[in-house]
């Protein structure tokens, strides 16, 4: 063989290579791109989770303090498409922006701690109530 013939028979060998290079490429970066897209939907999914667990709490909180029975909302009213519901959970809004309302712009430390502790003694009511009911 010439070397010419070796060249040109080597050309399409190279060329092969460096095609199958860079498919191995795109298939390493196809596969980190579908574990940051996975990690993504499992980080949002867990947000998800812990934002939906605390309005469940929050739910519990405003229950003890029997605020949903006071406004008429009961168990299964849709507060957002029942127009009757939406009403009770107006009404609930309003007893808590008027709640907000009455507190002033900063609260100190102190009354911090005042309404912590009464938050305290409701919880442990509230348990003492539930065992004996």
């Amino acid at each position: 063989m010439t070397k010419q013939s070796t060249q040109q028979s080597s050309t399409p060998q190279k060329l092969d290579q460096a095609q199958l290079q860079i498919q191995v490429k795109i298939n390493r970066l196809q596969l980190q791109k579908a574990t940051l897209e996975n990690k993504l939907k499992t980080a949002s999914q867990s947000q998800r989770k812990a934002r939906t667990r605390t309005m469940i709490q929050l739910g519990g909180l405003l229950n003890m303090l029997n605020l949903p029975n006071i406004c008429g909302i009961s168990s299964g009213d849709d507060l957002q498409t029942d127009f009757e519901a939406s009403d009770k959970a107006a009404v609930l809004l309003g007893m808590l922006t008027h709640l907000e309302d009455s507190l002033p712009p900063t609260i100190s430390d102190q009354v911090i701690e005042k309404f912590k502790q009464k938050g305290i003694r409701v919880i442990k009511n509230h348990k003492i109530q539930k065992t004996r009911g």
